[in-house]
């Protein structure tokens, strides 16, 4: 099964590419395949248009609903306004790319993780923060726990767990609370979730999070038609270039089972209908300390002495450090944005940016330089 699944996926990407590079040709001056037509079909923004118009474009819209604002609705909203669209593309058979219909299913289908309660902490500060996998969670959590602190103190709710910690204020939030978040640029996200959930061997076997299991995390193994079993296709990558190999395997067959950690960022919380309705967008990139600083200054109170905890911001905006690789205290941080081309390729570029281009397209956030000339490198 597996190698069938795999097999499909290897003729569908050939088909895609084919496929695109007659519709590049198709647009220019004679089709004649002259370094023109290379160099359009490797432009990020042309990558990023042309596989947002084939999927994401697909997305119904929603009327919109005057309690997305109240909170803790926010999640049922969201996930019935894209189950319209799974439904829609399945009885009209809608022609998208597999990937992205595997997207739907997994979203939408039991556990998976995008319309959970997690993705949304509160306090009656007031504040609501939509959180996001692989966009300092720890991190956000530490914070929130901090600012219900006196939530968890004799309290007979059994809220708080062993730690005596909740995300969630167990009082009351006013209705008209603002609402926060940060975003990251989705090629470091999506290295950062790798590193995390999938480099590692034992972070694998111990979470699960590197989907599709049965692919990278076998517990029994898959075995052939000779009961032999065939190795871990992450652990069985061996020789010069590894950590390249490794990457692209992972990119390549991602999509049959997606988790939390590598879906787009634009639909969590609804961002991509209702981003222009936050009060507050931070980016966690070279300029992650200064959102930090000016997200504590319009919101005020405790925060920017709790801010200022997790995530020591203060002396790096004092100190002007406009150099951010991640949490300067903790060891959870990845510090992809030093390694992206220690893992990326073309290739793998080309990739991610169609699996992740509803983020650039709504959320306002620019394609690195780096990968700009990664692609224009390899079509030389």
């Amino acid at each position: 099964l597996l190698l069938l699944l795999l097999s499909i996926c290897i003729v569908i990407n050939q088909m895609s590419v084919i496929s695109n590079s007659i519709a590049s040709s198709s647009t220019t001056n004679g089709g004649s395949g002259s370094a023109r037509n290379i160099s359009q079909y490797d432009d990020a923004d042309a990558i990023i248009r042309r596989s947002y118009h084939q999927s994401y474009g697909h997305i119904l819209p929603c009327e919109d609903n005057p309690s997305w604002m109240k909170g803790r609705e926010t999640s049922n909203i969201a996930k019935n306004c894209i189950l319209k669209t799974r439904d829609y593309i399945i009885s009209e058979n809608v022609t998208v790319p597999w990937w992205f219909q595997t997207l739907l299913r997994d979203i939408t289908g039991r556990g998976g993780g995008v319309y959970a309660p997690w993705h949304h902490f509160d306090t009656t500060k007031p504040l609501n923060f939509c959180t996001i996998d692989k966009v300092a969670t720890s991190e956000w959590r530490k914070v929130f726990c901090e600012l219900n602190k006196a939530d968890c103190v004799n309290t007979t709710k059994g809220s708080c767990g062993r730690k005596k910690c909740t995300w969630k204020t167990l009082q009351a939030m006013p209705e008209e609370a603002p609402w926060a978040v940060f975003v990251r640029d989705p090629l470091e996200r999506l290295l950062s979730g790798f590193l995390d959930k999938c480099f590692n061997s034992f972070t694998r076997l111990r979470q699960g999070h590197c989907a599709p299991n049965v692919v990278f995390n076998p517990r029994e193994g898959l075995k052939n038609d000779k009961h032999t079993s065939y190795p871990n296709l992450l652990d069985s990558i061996e020789g010069e270039g590894k950590d390249k190999l490794m990457f692209e395997a992972y990119v390549d067959v991602m999509p049959l089972k997606w988790n939390s950690h590598f879906v787009p960022q634009a639909l969590h919380c609804d961002l991509y209908r209702n981003i222009a309705k936050f009060h507050f967008v931070g980016v966690m990139g070279k300029d992650f300390y200064f959102d930090l600083d000016r997200m504590a200054n319009q919101f005020g109170g405790q925060l920017p002495e709790v801010l200022n905890s997790s995530f020591r911001y203060m002396d790096q905006v004092k100190n002007e450090n406009h150099n951010n690789t991640g949490n300067i205290v903790g060891n959870h941080a990845k510090h992809a944005s030093e390694k992206v081309k220690r893992f990326y390729t073309a290739r793998t570029v080309r990739k991610a940016l169609e699996y992740l281009s509803i983020d650039y397209v709504t959320l306002g956030l620019r394609v690195p330089d780096w990968a700009k000339e990664m692609l224009n490198n390899d079509s030389m």
